[in-house]
């Protein structure tokens, strides 16, 4: 009886060994980008908190709390994790030695320091004090554009033909023409065909599908079926996907500020779909094949909104009434993008980065005694959502979304108000889980 559970049990180790650690190498560091990067979460939920009570006038109004929570979850939560992680997973795949913790240290301060500048320039209305941290933004992600440029110049032409890398470089370049329309957006005045509003759609374009969307997406094509023990479904699909990506974010930026929605937008927007839906594709495949767990389960589930205002779009650009007025069709789908999509792989990251990175010079060692290798552990994925946790948790993001689109009907509090109670106690308690892995990690390896 012992010998058949026994020997299955090695066969499944050994795959996992098979599927993991050729592509471990050196184990990645955690920066005080990480460490910010919950941070961040963590005054995100309070901030969703207090404009959920604001939304039932509950609590005093305060006019900045909307552009605050969205951007401490993007610019603070997504970007500091992305800022800490791309360039130690870029040096991986190409072989090359990551940025030194003296030049991580000095960009962490840059960057933070520039997000509060940022933030008080916005929320109190002094220009000078905005420009000033967008500015400093904007040349500490050419930085991390620069380093990953040199990374690939310097490695060889095999691993810099890997779609991951191209993702890799095209994240911040894009997220550098974001930046940038944010300039027109909130200080200075840009006279463009598409006027303010097509600034913002494409600042949006840039930031969300672009920098957030196209880095998520590279990594989570190498890290995913880490997560479930499998192989990548389908690496053609893979390649397929990238080109498809990168010839549809440009018109989705273009576009907008042009004018040009049903033309250029429509037609950006219908390559980056057809790149994401192979991408999809690609991930459910290889979700079936493996060995499922409630950290891969939300991630994947979470790729159904990222293209949430995408659904919307072609009624918007071709004058198709829905009966819903347009800034809330807007808010809503950028409910959906950033709840729904980015929210959830900004928590999971968080998790992964909890359970498996280590300051520099010291030794990290799962619960089962298994050193942990790279972003993934080698056994023993953490998990702290289950089936149920991850319907709920959509459930909640549809239902407040419709919230939002219905607003000025009666029943729309009946939606809005248990949507967020579920979303805020699924966030608060997979940031209490995220610290309590952390901590379960950090007791000292025993001595040989």
């Amino acid at each position: 009886m012992s010998g058949p559970t026994a020997q299955s049990s090695d066969t499944r180790h050994a795959t996992a060994d098979r599927v993991r650690r050729p592509d471990d190498g050196p184990s990645l560091s955690l920066t005080p980008f990480h460490a910010a990067g919950v941070g961040f979460l963590i005054v995100g939920l309070l901030l969703a908190l207090y404009q959920g009570l604001q939304e039932f006038g509950l609590v005093p109004a305060a006019s900045w709390i909307t552009w605050t929570h969205i951007h401490f979850v993007t610019v603070g939560a997504f970007t500091q994790l992305l800022f800490g992680t791309l360039p130690q997973l870029a040096a991986r795949k190409l072989g090359r030695p990551a940025p030194s913790s003296r030049t991580t240290g000095a960009a962490f301060l840059g960057l933070n320091g520039a997000l509060v500048l940022a933030w008080y320039g916005r929320a109190f209305g002094e220009p000078l004090w905005f420009e000033v941290g967008l500015a400093t933004i904007w040349l500490l992600t050419g930085w991390l554009f620069a380093a990953l440029v040199a990374m690939a110049r310097r490695s060889d032409g095999e691993r810099v033909r890997d779609p991951t890398v191209g993702f890799y470089l095209l994240s911040p370049l894009v997220y550098l023409l974001g930046l940038g329309l944010a300039f027109g957006l909130f200080s200075r005045s840009l006279d463009v065909p598409g006027g303010w509003l097509g600034l913002r759609e494409a600042h949006v374009h840039a930031n969300a599908w672009g920098f957030l969307g196209l880095a998520a997406i590279g990594t989570l094509y190498d890290l995913f079926p880490r997560l479930v023990d499998a192989e990548l479904y389908s690496k053609r699909l893979k390649r397929y996907s990238f080109p498809l990506f990168a010839l549809g974010i440009v018109p989705l930026v273009v576009g907008p500020v042009l004018e040009m929605g049903r033309t250029v937008t429509a037609a950006g927007l219908a390559l980056y779909a057809a790149g994401y839906l192979l991408y999809v594709y690609t991930l459910f495949r290889t979700y079936r094949a493996g060995t499922t767990n409630g950290t891969a389960l939300s991630v994947l589930a979470a790729q159904a909104w990222i293209l949430g205002p995408a659904g919307f779009a072609p009624f918007v650009l071709f004058g198709v009434p829905l009966g819903i007025p347009e800034p809330r069709l807007e808010t809503g789908a950028l409910h959906f993008f950033f709840l729904g999509w980015a929210l959830p792989i900004a928590l999971a990251g968080s998790l992964l980065v909890a359970r498996s990175l280590e300051w520099p010079g010291t030794d990290v060692r799962s619960d089962a005694g298994d050193r942990t290798h790279g972003f993934v552990p080698v056994a023993g994925v953490p998990s702290v959502v289950g089936t149920r946790t991850v319907l709920a948790w959509n459930l909640a993001v549809l239902v407040v979304g419709i919230g939002f689109f219905y607003q000025d009907q009666s029943w729309s509090a009946l939606l809005r108000g248990p949507g967020y109670a579920v979303l805020l106690g699924v966030w608060g308690y997979y940031l209490v889980r995220i610290v309590g892995h952390r901590r379960s990690v950090r007791s000292p390896a025993p001595r040989s």
